[in-house]
């Protein structure tokens, strides 16, 4: 055959088939990456703005309903800001198909602190009140421990330079306001309208004392302000700024000065001399001359200790009284006698005072009082907490100025502005919580500056960063169990926003009954019934309630025969006793429980059968945990005769 004969066929081009993916599932649309990164900034803007508000409304806020006050109110504005950052953190780490968490020198000294005041909150006199915080301010609470441990790590793995300055000029513009706030008040200026002055406290930070070391707080703050804004090119809006800030600094003397009396001035002392010391030593160099900002302010402060208390204020100041030192120290001397590693439990000051105070006490004028707090940070920590949870407290401020001072004393050469200011600040704020009784708002306001301290401090410093990687990307177990615990988070944030909310309304019905001018059934009682069907496991709650009813029986009494209703009157003194039953067998430890419940069962005597035997097992009750209050055994004396 001759091949020349041959027909060319045509060459088709045969389809690629892939028989291995043939039973492979479609591929699944992704995210596209500009996509992602808008929701990446999203809650990155999220997170800043939460802790901003967290820094700008922690010092003003106030809701003016609440039964436990201000203390509260405060304690329930942290935690909202703070959960709500933790779970924008949470979803774009998930976004982003990781986690990292800042790894920090305080991380060893935190994990004992927390393990050791979980114990001492387990093995308490009063379990709840120690993990939940106490009546009025829950700031000793193991909650509040482990919320402000993750608002330092939250802080410490989000904020960069810039997110810095947004957070300290959100606290120096609250803080104005509260000084304008204050000094209105001060000179008995009436600013606010009618419905909001009948709230409204005179110290945002719920007494003139700690209103006074807030402001001390600012006073280095401001003054770092100033030289960093020293450093921009000068313009309208930097001059301004600068007006501004000076403004504030004065402002703040001027309220310090008017309430003379309620300033813990050593705290400011060794807070600006420490701050003038480092610029004296240009170790910190403002530029342009302006090392007279400290000057001046360091030479006001002792121009105004050596002018003493004047009488500036129009309106009549409200007393405060604080245990002193050495009644302090008696009881931590007998309280450890008791319980020496661990304490009566965190939150319980008032029941290691009420059952250690000496009998001396009972010669001053206000011999009846309880506090709730010590005169100290670790005047308060020894008889809560014991000797192990003191010294883990110790170990912290140690590392914590351990830390700060080398820092800052080191590589001169980066001018570390920031730094010094907040440094200076921590310290006023250790210094008074170590001399004087510190309440809840300024012990969140002190940690969470203290905490923006040694942020910047790395971040001025230029120090190595390390981090904890938490990885979506590893292996498909480690993926699938972070999975797992991100979805055991949201779960119980989700609890912890619905508890806390109904912790809150309920403190909100309480407070509104106790703000009416008359006690009734359907108003005053209704409310408190209210706050005890959202919130439980509040001791005084149930107390109230029953001092209402027995009101309530005392005022059917009083009317004439013919009007009486014995009925009411057996059906009030039943939910009187019954009320007053549940708050004691809640807060067993806790004088007012014993006392009101000793006080109903008095008046019941002449209706109830052996309600005066169990009026005199109630006052022995409250007299062993207020051994030396002559009060109880006067009522003891009386219910025998």
């Amino acid at each position: 055959m001759d091949n020349n004969n041959w027909t060319p066929v045509k060459k088709f081009s045969s389809p690629d088939i892939n028989l291995a993916a043939k039973n492979t599932p479609p591929e699944k649309p992704e995210f596209k990456s500009s996509d992602s990164g808008k929701l990446i900034k999203l809650f990155d803007f999220l997170i800043t703005f939460s802790l901003g508000a967290l820094f700008f409304g922690l010092p003003l806020f106030f809701s003016g309903m609440t039964f436990q006050g201000l203390a509260f109110d405060k304690q329930m504005y942290f935690y909202f800001w703070i959960i709500l950052a933790l779970v924008f953190w949470t979803v774009k780490g998930v976004i982003l198909g990781e986690m990292k968490v800042r790894r920090t020198p305080l991380d060893i000294p935190i994990a004992i602190f927390l393990f050791i005041y979980a114990l001492a909150t387990f093995f308490s006199v009063d379990r709840w009140h120690s993990f939940w915080g106490f009546f009025g301010d829950p700031s000793r609470g193991l909650v509040n421990m482990l919320a402000l441990a993750v608002a330092y790590y939250l802080m410490f793995s989000h904020l960069n330079s810039r997110k810095f300055n947004w957070m300290i000029g959100s606290l120096i513009v609250s803080g104005f306001l509260v000084s304008l706030w204050s000094f209105l008040g001060i000179l008995g200026i009436k600013f606010l309208p009618a419905t909001l002055a009948q709230i409204a406290p005179l110290s945002l930070m719920g007494s003139t004392t700690g209103l006074s070391i807030f402001l001390s707080l600012l006073i280095p703050l401001i003054m770092s302000a100033i030289f960093k804004l020293t450093e921009i090119t000068p313009d309208w809006r930097r001059n301004g700024s600068i007006v501004f800030l000076i403004l504030a600094l004065f402002l703040n003397f001027l309220v310090l000065f008017s309430v003379y009396a309620f300033v813990p001035w050593l705290g400011i002392l060794v807070g600006v001399s420490f701050f003038l010391v480092y610029v004296l030593a240009r170790i910190i160099r403002p530029i342009g001359g302006w090392t007279w900002v400290p000057m001046i302010g360091f030479t006001l402060i002792l121009a105004i200790l050596m002018i003493g208390n004047v009488k500036i204020a129009n309106i009549e100041m409200p007393v405060e009284v604080n245990p002193a030192p050495g009644l302090s120290f008696q009881i931590v001397k007998d309280s450890l006698k008791e319980k020496l590693v661990l304490g009566s439990g965190p939150g319980n000051f008032a029941y290691a005072f009420s059952l250690h105070k000496p009998q001396d006490f009972n010669l001053e004028a206000l011999y009846n009082l309880r506090f709730y707090q010590g005169s100290g940070i670790i005047f308060e920590s020894l008889p809560t907490i014991g000797v192990l949870g003191t010294i883990s407290l110790v170990l912290i401020i140690l590392t914590f100025l351990g830390v700060e001072i080398y820092l800052l004393t080191k590589e001169k050469e980066k001018n570390k502005i920031f730094s010094l200011g907040t440094a200076a600040a921590s310290l006023i704020f250790l210094v008074n919580a170590a001399t004087f009784r510190i309440e809840g708002p300024i012990f969140l306001l002190g940690v969470l500056l203290a905490t923006l301290g040694l942020i910047i401090l790395y971040k001025e410093s230029e120090s190595e960063e390390k981090y904890l990687n938490l990885s979506l990307k590893a292996s498909p177990k480690f993926a699938l169990t972070l999975a797992f615990i991100f979805m055991v988070v949201i779960s119980g944030v989700v609890f912890v926003f619905v508890f806390l909310g109904r912790v809150f309304v309920a403190d909100v019905q309480a407070g509104l009954a106790v703000k009416k001018s008359q006690i009734s059934e359907k108003d005053s009682v209704a409310k408190i019934l209210k706050a005890i069907n959202l919130n439980k496991r509040e001791g005084r709650y149930f107390s109230r309630l029953a001092q209402d009813y027995m009101f309530l029986a005392n005022q059917e009494v009083a009317k004439g025969e013919s009007d009486r209703d014995l009925n009411k009157i057996t059906e009030y003194l039943n939910f009187s006793i019954s009320s007053a039953k549940i708050g004691r067998d809640l807060m067993s430890k806790d004088v007012t429980a014993n006392e009101v419940l000793a006080q109903i069962y008095e008046n019941a005597g002449v209706y109830v059968g052996d309600s005066l035997a169990l009026a005199e097992e109630s006052y022995q009750k409250t007299a062993e945990l207020d051994p030396h209050n002559p009060n109880f055994y006067l009522k003891l004396g009386q219910i025998k005769i």
